[in-house]
């Protein structure tokens, strides 16, 4: 009886967790390629930084660095949104805050963590050019 009295409120967090791990895998797949696609971009720039000395450390930081940046804005107006969004919906929760820190922190650091790991294929590939190969390329 009880399962069949809360079969609705089970769905919708099924729902809820779905999206919530399709819009992970969204942003990972995003930040990837938009990295992926500035370092095709920035090629032969890469390719001359390097002639003149860079190593491959600092060009994987310059990729990083560029990472970081679109995570922090994203995590920034994000976490600005869903406290809005979360004081709109305030009266559909039931025994729950609208404005859970535990919660923000957590799922922060988790996304942090996730454009890190997004933010580190791309980083490798421009530290791997070699500088000649993207010279040589028109």
């Amino acid at each position: 009886m009880i399962d069949a009295n809360t079969f609705n409120q089970r769905l919708g967090l099924y729902l809820i967790g779905s999206f919530a791990g399709l819009a992970v895998v969204m942003v990972i797949a995003g930040l990837y390629g938009v990295l992926a696609q500035l370092v095709g971009y920035r090629r032969r720039e890469i390719g001359v930084r390097m002639a003149l000395g860079a190593t491959r450390e600092g060009v994987a930081r310059m990729i990083l660095r560029q990472g970081g940046i679109l995570i922090g804005v994203g995590l920034a107006i994000g976490l600005v949104l869903a406290i809005a969004v979360g004081q709109l919906v305030k009266i559909f929760l039931y025994n729950v805050r609208p404005v859970d820190i535990e919660t923000y922190f957590g799922v922060a650091f988790l996304l942090l963590i996730v454009g890190s790991i997004a933010s580190l294929i791309p980083a490798y590939t421009a530290s791997t050019l070699e500088p000649m190969d993207a010279l040589r390329e028109e």
